[in-house]
């Protein structure tokens, strides 16, 4: 019972793996949660078995915790006047507007791999620190 809780938040229509044959089923996160029997939605999406490669499957998710930070309202505060335009305008051509101010205002988690897109765009404006974030939680990356 205590495992059902551990993916209660699991995103909306998120996308079930019904392989269980799969050798890699027992650590990814599309069949664990199609197997805890959380999903309670009338219509499901679902990897398709005959098109899943068990060795390389395409779709494969790894359940594992990851440091996720929210929140970039200092992020500018360190940043000369003349960069903040063009740093924001990356950020936003790369995300979409709403998607960016959902991060920037901490409504929206950002990945390690976001996380590192921003840094890499703060280390070419030259700020080698990078982005500094409002917090940092640890989460199923999903």
């Amino acid at each position: 019972m205590e495992s059902k809780y551990k993916y209660q938040n699991a995103p909306e229509h998120y996308l079930l793996c019904y392989n269980t044959t799969c050798k890699k089923a027992k650590t990814c996160l599309h069949q664990i949660v199609a197997c805890e029997n959380i999903n309670k939605e009338k219509i499901v999406q679902c990897v398709n078995p005959a098109v899943n490669n068990e060795e390389n499957c395409n779709y494969y998710k790894a359940d594992r915790i990851v440091r996720i930070a929210y929140g970039m309202e200092h992020t500018f505060d360190k940043v000369l006047a003349t960069d903040i335009a063009g740093i924001r305008g990356t950020l936003i051509n790369h995300f979409g507007n709403g998607s960016y101010y959902l991060r920037r205002n901490g409504k929206k988690g950002i990945t390690p791999a976001e996380q590192e897109y921003i840094n890499s765009i703060f280390i070419a404006y030259g700020y080698v620190e990078g982005a500094p974030f409002d917090n940092y939680k640890e989460e199923r990356e999903w």
